[in-house]
C-alpha cells in the first residue's frame, strides 16, 4: 500500500511537468518576433526577379558557378612555327625587263644576261662592232681623259662584238649587279683576284676561251679582239657550273613622257676637250645619236657620227647619268663605290630630247639599277638605254638653248 502510494505520486508529477513544458513552448512559438533571424540568400542560376545588366548578370553567375579543376601541369603545345609565304610578284614576262620591248621568243628571258667589255681608246680602234645589239651600255672613266665600255646583251644575240677591252674592278660590281658572266680580253694582278673572289665560273678570257667565244684577227688586219655571245653562252651551259636563271623586274617604260625639267637636243660628256662623248636628238628616229671626236689630216679634231661596223649610227633612246663616288689606287686604277641601299645618288635622265632631275638606286649588290624623279620611278622610252657612271662633282651646264655640257671632274 505504501509503496503503491509513492508510485503515484512520482507519475503525477511527471504528468505535471509535461503539462507545464507544453504550455512553456506553446507560448514561445505563438508570441510575435520582434527580431527574426537573418537567412542568407543562396544565388541560383534562375534569373533575378529585378532588371540585371547583361554584364552583371553574366559576372553573378561565374562568381557562383562551381569551380572547375585546374588542369594538370602538362607543358602547353606550341605550335609550328608557320612558313613565311613569299608574295613578291613573280611576273611571266613576254616584257624585255631591260628596254620594255615585247619578245617573241620568251625563252631569251631564261637566260642570263652577258657582258662584254669593249674598248673606245685610241681612237684606231673604232668603229665598234655590234654595239647596237647591246639591251644597256655602261659608259665609265679609266685614266687618262679616257673611257672604257661595258655592253649587256640580252636578248639578242652578236656573232663580233668587239674591240673587247680588258677587265677593271668597277666590271665585277656591275657583273653582280646584273647577275652576268663577264667577257674580257686581259686583267692586271689586282683585278684578277677580285674576279677569282666574286666571280668565279662567270669570266671568260682572251686566250683562254677558245675561237669562235673570243677570235682575234690577225695582226695585219688589226689584230683586234671579237667575242661570240652565242658560242660564249654554250661554253658556259656546257663547261660553267651553272647558277640558275635570274629573274629581273621590269623596269617602268612608257612611249611618252609627260613631265620633264628642261629640253636637251643635245648633251655633250666631255673628259677633256680631245675626249668626247657628244649625243644628238634626232626626232625622226626619237633617239640620241653618239658623235665622237675626229682627228683629220691636219690634227685638228671634229666631231662626227660615230657608226656601228654595219654603217648603222650609234643611237640609243635613253641616255643615262649617274652620278658616283670614284676611288683612284693610282692613275689608271679605279673602283667606283655604288654605295647600295642608298636611294639619293643624282641623277640626269634623257629621253625624247627632254632633260629631267632625278635619283638612282640599287636596294643591294645583286639588284640592277632603278631610276626615281621626286621618289616615284621615272618612266623609260621604250628601247636601249647608256647609263654612263660620272662623278658626285660633276654637274651640267646649259650652254645654249637645249644644249648641255657635263664636263667629267674627278677631283
Amino acid at each position: 500500500m505504501g509503496k503503491d502510494k509513492q508510485f503515484s505520486w512520482r507519475n503525477w508529477g511527471l504528468i505535471l511537468e509535461l503539462i507545464v513544458g507544453g504550455s512553456i513552448f506553446f507560448w514561445a512559438i505563438s508570441r510575435p518576433q520582434s527580431n527574426p533571424p537573418k537567412i542568407t540568400p543562396v544565388m541560383t542560376l534562375q534569373k533575378s526577379p529585378s532588371a540585371l545588366s547583361a554584364e552583371v548578370e553574366l559576372t553573378q553567375i561565374a562568381i557562383h558557378a562551381t569551380p572547375t579543376p585546374l588542369p594538370s601541369p602538362t607543358a602547353w603545345a606550341i605550335a609550328t612555327a608557320t612558313t613565311e609565304i613569299d608574295v613578291t610578284p613573280r611576273i611571266i614576262y613576254t616584257t624585255n625587263p631591260f628596254t620594255g620591248l615585247q619578245l617573241s621568243d620568251t625563252e631569251l628571258l631564261e637566260r642570263k644576261p652577258l657582258l662584254v667589255k669593249l674598248l673606245n681608246w685610241p681612237r684606231s680602234v673604232r668603229p665598234f662592232s655590234q654595239i647596237n645589239q647591246a639591251d644597256v651600255v655602261f659608259e665609265y672613266y679609266t685614266g687618262g681623259q679616257t673611257n672604257q665600255l661595258l655592253a649587256l646583251f640580252y636578248s639578242q644575240a652578236a656573232d663580233s662584238v668587239g674591240p673587247l677591252g680588258p677587265g677593271r674592278l668597277v666590271d665585277a660590281r656591275l657583273t653582280q649587279h646584273y647577275k652576268a658572266d663577264l667577257v674580257v680580253s686581259t686583267v692586271d694582278t689586282m683585278v684578277r683576284g677580285v674576279f677569282e673572289n666574286s666571280l668565279a665560273e662567270r669570266v671568260f678570257y682572251q686566250g683562254f676561251t677558245d675561237c669562235p667565244g673570243i677570235c682575234t684577227q690577225p695582226v695585219d688586219q688589226g689584230g683586234l679582239t671579237y667575242a661570240n655571245t652565242t658560242a660564249i653562252r654554250n661554253i658556259a651551259e656546257t663547261d660553267r657550273l651553272q647558277s640558275g636563271t635570274p629573274q629581273f623586274k621590269v623596269l617602268p617604260f612608257s612611249v611618252t613622257i609627260n613631265k620633264w625639267d628642261d629640253v636637251a637636243t643635245r648633251f655633250s660628256y666631255l673628259y677633256a676637250d680631245f675626249s668626247v662623248m657628244d649625243w644628238r636628238y634626232s626626232s625622226e628616229t626619237g633617239r640620241y645619236h653618239l658623235w665622237q671626236e675626229v682627228e683629220e689630216e691636219d690634227g685638228n679634231l671634229q666631231l662626227e657620227p660615230s657608226y656601228d661596223s654595219d654603217g648603222s649610227p650609234v643611237a640609243f633612246e635613253n641616255l643615262i647619268f649617274i652620278m658616283a663616288n670614284y676611288i683612284e689606287y693610282n692613275t689608271s686604277t679605279y673602283d667606283i663605290n655604288l654605295r647600295e641601299g642608298d636611294p639619293n645618288q643624282l641623277a640626269i635622265l634623257l629621253r625624247d630630247g627632254k632633260l629631267t632631275y632625278g635619283t638612282w638606286f640599287s636596294e643591294t649588290a645583286t639588284d640592277p639599277f632603278s631610276f626615281y624623279v621626286e621618289g616615284k620611278p621615272y618612266t623609260l622610252k621604250p628601247g636601249r638605254s647608256w647609263i654612263t657612271i660620272s662623278s658626285t662633282i660633276s654637274r651640267p651646264e646649259r650652254v645654249a638653248e637645249g644644249e648641255w655640257d657635263l664636263v667629267f671632274k674627278l677631283r
